[in-house]
């Protein structure tokens, strides 16, 4: 089964922010792992943000949300993994 991934309009500005070469890993992983398996590759996040999940791309995070019964990931925000912003931005973007 292959889901249908939707960014969140602020996406672009996050991925023009970690430079194009990261840009295009981050993208491919989303492409090859999310369309495929969003529940097997990534990891569950916790508190206020239970109904999100993480994926690990470098030194990069990807939080997005699952919906199954629409078969669809929705990506929230894309940011460096040392940074805890990217998981308050997610939770705004909701």
């Amino acid at each position: 089964m292959t889901w249908t991934v939707l960014y969140h309009h602020a996406v672009e500005e996050d991925l023009e922010s970690v430079g194009p070469s990261a840009a295009r890993r981050i993208v491919k992983a989303i492409d090859e792992k999310l369309t495929r398996a969003p529940l097997q590759f990534g990891v569950p996040l916790s508190g206020n943000l239970a109904d999100f999940r993480k994926l690990r791309v470098g030194d990069f995070r990807v939080v997005y949300q699952v919906h199954e019964k629409n078969v669809v990931v929705y990506v929230l925000a894309v940011g460096p993994r040392r940074d805890m912003e990217i998981y308050r931005l997610a939770g705004k973007r909701k």
